[in-house]
């Protein structure tokens, strides 16, 4: 019996506006995709759409790849055509069938239309942001591989017709056929939910669920959509399914190392440091240049207290990617746990040069140069990290002790005072602020101070202390007494001496 070979003809069209003169550039394709046996015409249309979206996105990437935002980026092909599918949104605007002799098709045309005014701006937010672009990259890779399983299949299908094979061989052809196309679907729901993906997080978590949902109900294999519904649950703040989904993805693809890196980072903010580190180790283990897995491994040691191997795993990042700021500021927050205040000074530095608004980095910065007892660049550091962020409560504490150390307790007590009007729980303000006071002579105001920091924390032993001095500089040793005893039960027995057993 002789069989029909039905026709599908893709015609994409994409315009793009030339940046220099707003001229509209277009491209086409046009796939003819001939199909029978066990290829069913809807099987043929998903693989030709795909077919005809690749090869006009590969077009198109030729010709932003001559944009020069593009050329300096020196990004490569696999990244280009990832930047175009990130960019370029093809619609379909018509579609209409056909006869052709024999055959039978469906006619579909899309387009693409880009302002050449936000071009060049939404190149570089897409450049600027490699999750994203790592989002569009497996996509294509996902689509590259399915692509080339409609070529076997394709191939697999003359050859069944040729040699009269039976219908359970056909059926289970038919059923393949179908299956990819499902994944090909797939792939289309993953980059729906990408398109969602906004400054390193999903910005509706919720739709990007639902998007990614239906990927994986299509093809419940697809790692990569594990892996980012995970992510998606984690936005939303839902760690435990972000872990199941993580986990799910690493049992399709064991050399995920993405998602190994996700899930440390999930145990990581459940304050499971060993399985974060566990996490973080595979990951690197796929990928021994994963400079973020080393720069997070390198926190979690640094939380447990291993500062020596956390340094090690910070200085291995910075090693593979000398422009991770991150990693220079952990390290510097490592050094600080050991004293070296010139180390802590120099990451700090190197991590302002990077990232110069960051006030956290100047309030660090300055901790370390009031360590080395320069109050004065100290608090050019506090002050700097005050005028980037106003309600930095910790900048402002720390101001006030670089002041009260230089002797100058009134300006000293306005920067206690603003830390506690930021933060009304701050006990260690209060009594810095008694401090401050009772070395201006104001006893009175000083005892009330540290009592309202021992009402925040009643185990701050430093405040027992100071309203004891307090009491002590008022005359009263009864009281004084009982506060050096009850700080001497919590570990700091200063004062104790001048109490009688």
């Amino acid at each position: 019996m002789k069989i029909r070979q039905f026709i599908i003809v893709v015609i994409l069209v994409i315009a793009i506006a030339s940046p220099a003169y707003a001229e509209i550039k277009t491209f086409t394709e046009t796939v003819k995709q001939t199909f029978g046996g066990s290829q069913s015409p809807d099987d043929a249309r998903t693989a030709a759409i795909a077919k005809a979206k690749r090869n006009v996105l590969e077009k198109a990437g030729t010709y932003l790849e001559s944009l020069t935002v593009v050329k300096d980026s020196k990004i490569d092909k696999d990244e280009i055509l990832a930047l175009s599918a990130g960019i370029l949104k093809v619609e379909v605007v018509s579609q209409k069938n056909f006869t052709e002799g024999d055959a039978f098709g469906i006619i579909i045309e899309t387009k693409v239309d880009v302002d050449t005014s936000v071009l060049n701006e939404r190149i570089k937010t897409m450049l600027g942001d490699r999750e994203l672009m790592q989002k569009y990259t497996e996509s294509q890779k996902r689509e590259t591989e399915l692509l080339a399983k409609v070529k076997l299949l394709e191939e697999k299908n003359r050859e069944l017709e040729k040699s009269n094979a039976d219908e359970k061989q056909k059926a289970e052809l038919k059923k393949e056929f179908k299956e990819n196309s499902q994944r090909i679907e797939a792939v289309g729901w993953f980059e729906k939910a990408s398109s969602l993906w906004k400054d390193g997080k999903y910005s509706d978590p919720d739709n990007a669920i639902k998007y990614l949902n239906k990927a994986l109900e299509i093809d419940p294999l697809f790692s990569t959509a594990y892996n980012n519904r995970g992510v998606a649950w984690y936005d939303k703040g839902d760690k435990e399914r972000a872990i199941q989904d993580y986990t799910s993805a690493i049992e399709q693809n064991p050399n995920f190392a993405g998602a190994y890196y996700n899930r440390g980072n999930a145990w990581s903010d459940k304050g499971e440091y060993d399985r974060a580190i566990k996490d973080y180790t595979n990951a690197i283990q796929i990928n021994s240049s994963y400079a973020e897995a080393y720069c997070n491994r390198g926190n979690e040691w640094r939380m447990k207290g291993e500062f020596d191997i956390a340094m090690k795993d910070f200085t291995s990042a910075i090693g593979i990617n000398p422009s991770l700021a991150e990693a220079y500021y952990n390290r510097g927050l490592a050094w600080g746990m050991k004293g070296e205040f010139n180390n802590v000074i120099n990451d700090f530095t190197r991590f302002i040069e990077i990232n110069p608004s960051f006030a956290e980095a100047y309030s660090n910065r300055g901790i370390a140069w009031s360590g080395k007892g320069d109050y004065e660049q100290a608090i050019k550091d506090f002050t700097r990290a005050i005028e980037i962020n106003p309600t930095l409560s910790e900048a402002y504490y720390n101001r006030g002790n670089a002041w009260s150390n230089k002797g100058e307790y009134v300006i000293a007590i306005k920067d206690f005072t603003k830390a506690i009007e930021i933060n009304p729980t701050y006990a260690d303000a209060y009594c810095n602020r008694g401090a401050a006071w009772g070395m201006n002579g104001e006893l009175d105001i000083a005892i009330k101070d540290f009592t309202h920091a021992i009402t925040i924390n009643p185990s701050l032993a430093v405040a027992y202390i100071g309203r004891g001095l307090m009491w002590a500089g008022k005359g009263d040793m009864g009281k004084a007494c009982l506060d050096f005893r009850k700080a001497c039960n919590l570990g700091n027995c200063r004062g104790m001496e001048e109490c009688k057993p």
